[in-house]
């Protein structure tokens, strides 16, 4: 299938309609390097076009096997601080708020929001505390350190004129520290690791959308992982056990996909990915059965590909 073709597909059948209504899906993509690359180049367009908070990730720089490596790759490119100050000016707006012209991009939306209404800004952030308790601290769609965190972020944009006191809270959200005395000062006790990486997706998935983005795109670039050599420019090469780990994080997202919110994950490979070989050697989809029965059709048309399918081979 032509890559343009696809691109239609799913921009008309789930960017505009099913995931921007809250549905989440997992996509893969077989292609060479070139439409790889345009294909990541267009869709990170695309989504930007209609909203979506689109975020990107490659094997050969990050350790995809590892949970938690994938969240702080993607975490990294969030604007934690904008999103807070996006969620505020959303939670202003429904209280019947003045928010037009506030720009969550920039500092002091309390005190720009409540020179709009004419009132204090301690006035407009004690009539704002229990919605925002309601809509971050207690809502249980996000695991509770994130929620907290959340939460703390948010409070914290009320003094822009203070440095900002939350840094170590973003530092823990994207790895740069991940020593917990750090945010135990803001009753956040769990690290990111393997096993709360997920949940930690789950929930920042959940909070962009409640922060007005349409949803979330995860675009991963695999080809590294389906790659047997030891790479010359000195990159990260995967064993077979860290491939094996990949595969199966992503057969949990698919399994998982019906608890995630407004999200499309695609994940980029080459012509490796489709080994179904279960070889020493080999690093396709074939050496983990759990996924490859999950994206490979039993049945399928010799001269025509269905672009609603789990897996598309495309071309340039």
């Amino acid at each position: 299938m032509h890559a343009a073709e696809w691109l239609k597909h799913l921009d008309r059948e789930y960017l505009a309609t099913f995931i921007a209504d809250g549905g989440s899906a997992v996509k893969f993509v077989v292609a060479d390097a070139q439409c790889r690359e345009d294909l990541i180049r267009q869709l990170v367009r695309t989504g930007e076009e209609r909203g979506y908070l689109v975020l990107t990730a490659d094997a050969a720089k990050h350790r995809f096997h590892m949970p938690q490596d994938l969240f702080f790759a993607l975490a990294a490119q969030v604007d934690w601080r904008c999103v807070a100050r996006r969620f505020i000016v959303r939670l202003a707006q429904a209280e019947g708020f003045r928010t037009d012209g506030v720009d969550a991009a920039q500092e002091g939306v309390f005190r720009r929001i409540a020179d709009r209404a004419g009132i204090n800004e301690v006035f407009l952030f004690q009539h704002l505390t229990p919605p925002l308790q309601r809509g971050v601290y207690f809502d249980r769609n996000m695991s509770k350190d994130f929620r907290v965190a959340m939460s703390h972020l948010c409070v914290l944009e009320r003094s822009p004129e203070q440095p900002f006191q939350g840094q170590a809270i973003i530092d823990w959200l994207t790895g740069r520290n991940t020593r917990m005395s750090n945010v135990k000062q803001y009753s956040i006790f769990t690290p990111v690791n393997r096993a709360t990486a997920r949940h930690l997706l789950r929930s920042a998935f959940y909070w962009f959308r409640s922060a007005g983005y349409t949803g979330t795109m995860v675009l991963l670039d695999n080809e590294r992982v389906t790659e047997r050599l030891r790479p010359d420019d000195g990159s990260r090469r995967y064993t077979k056990a860290m491939t094996i780990d990949h595969y199966e994080l992503l057969r949990e997202f698919i399994d998982g996909a019906d608890r995630l919110t407004a999200t499309l994950m695609v994940t980029c490979s080459g012509s490796a990915f489709l080994d179904q070989e279960a070889d020493r050697q080999s690093r396709g989809v074939g050496i983990y059965p759990a996924l490859q029965t999950r994206i490979i059709d039993d049945v399928r048309d010799r001269t025509m590909q269905n672009p609603a399918a789990a897996l598309c081979r495309l071309a340039g």
